[in-house]
């Protein structure tokens, strides 16, 4: 780790008005310090280690004496421990004029992303006399902030996404056109090439689910298991892809379509009440960094599960409304997320998020509308790539 990271760190330190950052872990358990740490997965961590940075002045890094390589990378004095007693010696020494740190936890485990440190540790390091807060917003700072290029190549990845859902849907319309066969793992399988072509990455195969399956929010088509797409059948794909390069950031889209000249209601309907959820969030997004209001991951997912409950299809939207996006498809930022947990977190400048609200009735159909938002530095909040959907697709229109 450079001195430019720790420079960093140490303003986002002062920003939130605390002491310092205490990192720590115990065999693997902090996959966040870890990696902000710059600690390979190649370590051997057997035993604890703490790694202080205080707002200002040299870190601190405390490590058991058989693994002081663990962190000899790391800037700072350096005090090695053996026993428990010098370990706490250790301890007393850095936090004896320290009155709030930061750490991965969060209160009531009620953003179990963040949490990594055990309630032991939380209590050990409060015997000190000192507050924790929660990193999660520094983490936010550090880890999810886009720069200037991320955006850029995003942009283009983001556009791709949508010209290639709708090349999928005209490869079904041709498909059935022509009477010829054509499966999930076709169009899965057409839509991996195109990535191929313009030299993109992706972690899994795009999701292409045909009636019931497209109820399943993480049904995927494989080689053994299929459906074929016919005349009359309801066609959802999901697919994110980034530049393949490390620091490249995701896309990430779902679109909706109808395998037919005219669109039975029962479908419009539901996509009808998901659009307008989808929409509902954005523009609480929108409207609150407009006016430098606060706004918190848990009222996005407020904003759009209110729309679908009141529409009576509360039960049927079984996830959270969206995930962080970053150089990890769910990334380190907060999620948009009030159900499967209560992400307290900031939406900040410079950070991206998908919505991605969904209606899914099991056995039958399930629609999720699914779009990027980018916040950009001085507040303005965009929809990154192509344009939403707003209505469905009849793909043989």
């Amino acid at each position: 780790m450079n001195t430019l990271k720790i420079e960093k760190i140490q303003s986002i330190i002062r920003k939130m008005n605390i002491d310092g950052w205490l990192f720590f872990d115990f065999r693997n358990s902090n996959d966040l310090a870890l990696s902000i740490l710059e600690i390979g997965e190649s370590a051997h961590l057997t035993r604890r280690f703490f790694y202080f940075i205080p707002a200002n002045g040299s870190p601190v890094k405390i490590v058991n004496a058989i693994e002081v390589h663990n962190l000899a990378h790391l800037p700072g004095t350096e005090l090695k421990y053996a026993s428990h007693t010098s370990l706490f010696e250790h301890l007393t020494s850095i936090l004896k004029n320290v009155k709030c740190i930061a750490m991965e936890y969060s209160p009531l485990n009620a953003i179990p992303y963040v949490s990594k440190v055990d309630a032991g540790t939380i209590e050990f390091v409060k015997s000190f006399n000192v507050e924790i807060v929660s990193s999660a917003d520094m983490i936010t700072l550090l880890d999810a902030v886009w720069t200037d290029e991320q955006y850029n190549e995003n942009i283009e990845v983001a556009i791709a996404l949508t010209d290639i859902v709708k090349a999928a849907y005209r490869l079904i319309k041709e498909k059935i056109i022509a009477k010829e066969t054509i499966t999930e793992l076709d169009v899965q399988k057409f839509i991996l090439n195109e990535f191929d072509k313009r030299k993109y990455f992706t972690d899994h195969p795009p999701i292409v689910g045909v009636n019931e399956n497209s109820a399943n929010p993480h049904y995927s088509p494989t080689e053994n298991e299929f459906k074929v797409i016919n005349k009359g059948d309801f066609v959802l794909i999901d697919l994110w892809a980034k530049q393949n390069k490390p620091s490249g950031v995701w896309a990430d889209i779902t679109w909706n379509g109808f395998i037919g000249e005219t669109i039975p209601e029962k479908y419009i309907k539901i996509f009808n009440i998901v659009s307008e959820a989808r929409d509902a969030a954005f523009n609480l997004v929108a409207e609150r960094m407009k006016n430098k209001e606060e706004i918190r991951g848990y009222e996005v997912d407020d904003a759009s599960r209110n729309v679908i409950e009141k529409a009576g299809y509360g039960d049927y939207f079984i996830h959270r409304t969206g995930h962080s996006i970053t150089t990890s498809l769910h990334g380190s930022g907060p999620h948009m997320d009030n159900f499967e947990t209560r992400d307290e977190r900031l939406l900040l400048p410079g950070t991206s998020f998908s919505i991605e609200p969904g209606i899914y009735i099991s056995g039958d159909f399930g629609v999720r509308s699914e779009i990027d938002v980018f916040i950009h530095p001085d507040g303005r909040v965009e929809q990154t790539g192509g344009e939403r959907q707003k209505e469905l697709i009849a793909i043989l229109a």
